[in-house]
């Protein structure tokens, strides 16, 4: 890490700080697991019948845990200066919102315009379009949420460092 102290166990140049693309693909790959546990969800909820209580559960644990591993990715990062921080998380958050549609969409439009017509409602491109949207939305909501959380662990350290000396 260029001569600065890692973080994580307070040595130069250890295994465990990452670079700059390993840093902005563990964080897109985070965010793609957060859109598949709460695209994930959604399906189930609306294949199966679940409960309110049970999906809003669901909801809840997956959006805290995925936050929680974004927080901990992010957090190796701790000894850069704040904008390039944010500029990977940024990075990785962009990466998710553009590739994932096009990773996900671009074969079933393919597939739309190869199939007869009276084939393709069977694709349930609607569906699968507003299940993308609403786990996009939420992966958005995590990264925020992370972002408050790592700025409020910031703020609790460098308040604690300060009444320390």
């Amino acid at each position: 890490m260029d001569g600065v102290a890692c973080p994580v166990v307070r040595r130069p140049g250890c295994a465990g700080c990452l670079g700059y693309t390993e840093a902005v693909l563990a964080l897109a790959a985070v965010n793609v697991l957060g859109a598949v546990v709460f695209a994930g969800l959604y399906a189930a909820s609306a294949a199966a019948r679940v409960s309110p209580a049970a999906f809003l559960a669901g909801l809840l644990l997956g959006f805290a845990g995925t936050t929680a591993i974004w927080v901990r990715v992010e957090h190796r990062s701790l000894g850069l200066d704040p904008f390039r921080r944010v500029g990977r998380g940024a990075i990785g958050l962009l990466m998710v919102v553009i590739g994932l549609p096009a990773v996900v969409l671009m074969p079933l439009f393919w597939l739309e315009s190869q199939l007869p017509l009276e084939a393709v409602p069977a694709l349930h491109l609607g569906p699968v379009m507003a299940l993308l949207l609403v786990a996009l939305a939420l992966v958005v909501a995590v990264n925020a949420v992370g972002a408050v959380v790592t700025i409020a662990i910031a703020a609790a350290r460098r308040w604690r460092s300060s009444r320390a000396s």
